[in-house]
């Protein structure tokens, strides 16, 4: 048995990704290559996200207030919700969504 060399296998690999921290929760943000303006909209949508449920409402009506406003305005539990409610690929909710949040004010 050779510790040394089984501890190097089992070793994570580097990630290419760089990680904040959010401002306000103190929770790690990935950043992946040149997203960092998504996430920053993304951030913004949920710092206000009690005003923009409504809207969303309008948007995917088969989709509750309370689980709109459960979600936070979150990218991800967005595409969630979208794409079970909808029964949408993953990929096609997400597009909703990223359409959605770039067209918050």
């Amino acid at each position: 048995m050779n510790n040394s060399k089984e501890q190097k296998k089992m070793a994570a690999p580097k990630a290419s990704q760089t990680s904040t921290a959010h401002p306000k929760t103190d929770k790690p943000n990935i950043l992946l290559d040149g997203d960092s303006a998504t996430i920053a909209k993304t951030d913004a949508i949920h710092n206000k996200w009690q005003s923009q449920v409504k809207a969303a409402k309008s948007n995917w009506n088969k989709i509750s207030a309370a689980e709109l406003l459960k979600s936070n305005g979150t990218e991800v539990n967005l595409t969630e919700l979208v794409q079970h409610r909808y029964a949408l690929s993953k990929n096609d909710a997400n597009k909703q969504v990223k359409i959605f949040i770039a067209n918050c004010h």
